[in-house]
């Protein structure tokens, strides 16, 4: 009797010590599913862990009902208690771990993978997705784009303005953003990827400019160039440094500038630092990571407000 007894108490500590994000809510019999699998790279990324959490959906004109993500190793599993309508489906979070998706129909859900809220240091914004989401839609329109391979490659001819190195600036820069992973690769034979294009005896506004200059038949860039001109001297070093580590920024297809004047990215004022912010390499890898062509404007809000 006594083991008996001692058996249903270790029992019921062990259930009771399951962490809430596995617990269900109940579905009804008949449930409609779809199964994604995560993008090679992108849920180490994430961080996300194996787990099950509650979510609710909503279809066009319709109130919707109980939903579950389910993650499992390489996949991500929905589970909503009943079909959607045809037309769009948003899914919201219970709670705060994870961003509202949208999807154009149920069947794309598949391939609309779930993406937690990350934190981001900066006060501009509400997670690093927001922040992604806006360095990217000025050229981008919030689309997910890469450059064909990655690490991309860099190149320079000998180049001098006032005395200045332009092409060891620029290697310095690359230095600079390779620190914590490899972005970009100096690579002077390379038939694509980014050059210093120097424009020599002339004077430029902006003194430095990253252009794309040409780009595949999807859209994705094939070559571009940082333009410069002869604007710098011998003693401004640290400032073609830093302006070349804000090209490069752009050159990782971070396209939009940051009201956050710790960014490298600041678009207010010359930058202030030469090396990225932690939230500028995060969302560098994070862009590389998720799947190409995603939209992200079905992630949160399309404007969030900061913290």
């Amino acid at each position: 009797m006594f083991r008996r007894v001692f058996l249903v108490l270790v029992i019921a500590s062990l259930v009771s010590s399951i962490p809430s994000c596995s617990r269900l809510d109940p579905l009804e019999e008949t449930t409609w599913e779809a199964i994604g699998t995560w993008p090679s790279g992108l849920r180490k990324c994430l961080a996300v862990e194996n787990g099950r959490w509650s979510w609710r959906w909503m279809g066009d004109g319709e109130s919707g009902g109980t939903a579950q993500l389910i993650v499992a190793d390489r996949s991500y599993h929905w589970r909503l208690d009943r079909e959607p309508p045809p037309g769009t489906v948003r899914l919201v979070p219970v709670g705060s771990r994870w961003l509202s998706v949208a999807a154009s129909d149920a069947t794309s859900l598949a391939t609309t993978p779930p993406l937690p809220r990350l934190k981001c240091d900066s006060e501009a914004y509400s997670d690093l997705v927001a922040l992604l989401r806006a360095l990217i839609t000025p050229r981008f329109a919030g689309r997910v784009v890469h450059w064909p391979e990655r690490p991309v490659p860099v190149r320079a001819p000998a180049a001098s303005s006032g005395g200045l190195d332009l092409a060891a600036c620029l290697r310095e820069a690359v230095s600079i953003w390779n620190q914590d992973s490899p972005i970009f690769v100096w690579d002077d034979s390379a038939t694509w990827g980014v050059r210093l294009a120097h424009y020599a005896g002339s004077t430029r506004s902006p003194t430095m400019q990253f252009q794309i200059t040409r780009v595949d038949q999807a859209g994705r860039p094939l070559t571009a160039r940082i333009a410069v001109g002869d604007d710098y001297d011998s003693d401004e070093r640290r400032y073609a440094v830093r302006a070349m580590s804000h090209e490069l920024a752009h050159a990782a297809l971070l396209w939009g500038h940051s009201p956050d004047r710790e960014h490298l990215l600041w678009g207010a004022a010359p930058p202030l630092r030469a090396d990225p912010s932690d939230d500028e390499r995060r969302a560098a890898d994070l862009l590389h990571a998720l799947p190409e062509g995603l939209d992200l404007n079905r992630y949160g809000r399309t404007n969030d407000p900061a913290r």
